[in-house]
């Protein structure tokens, strides 16, 4: 979801890490298999060849949405039954104030 938010769908791998909160090393385990599956590719930049860039891919782009409409599903089950519908929507908007705040707190 990071690299989708991204300028341009991409970061490079050691601010994904950031916004992952995990460490560089991390993220380069959890990519390699992602780029052999074709979920993310790996771009150069065009003006330093030793900087590199993690990008989300068209299949990747298509696997979050499938992703996220599964998740909306099982987030459904589990709050629709027990919640009021303005509930639902006051613990989104806390949410996303959550995770907008640690990402603007990244950058």
């Amino acid at each position: 979801m990071h690299l989708e938010r991204a300028t341009s769908q991409r970061l490079p791998r050691v601010e994904l890490a950031k916004r992952m909160h995990v460490s560089g090393s991390t993220v380069t385990r959890m990519v390699a298999p992602m780029e052999k599956t074709g979920l993310v590719a790996r771009e150069v930049d065009a003006h330093d060849a030793r900087f590199a860039f993690v990008a989300i891919t068209r299949a990747g782009q298509t696997k979050l949405s499938e992703a996220r409409a599964t998740f909306e599903k099982q987030a459904g089950y589990l709050f629709q039954d027990r919640w009021e519908d303005n509930e639902l929507e006051q613990l989104s908007n806390l949410l996303h104030r959550l995770v907008a705040g640690s990402v603007s707190n990244l950058t």
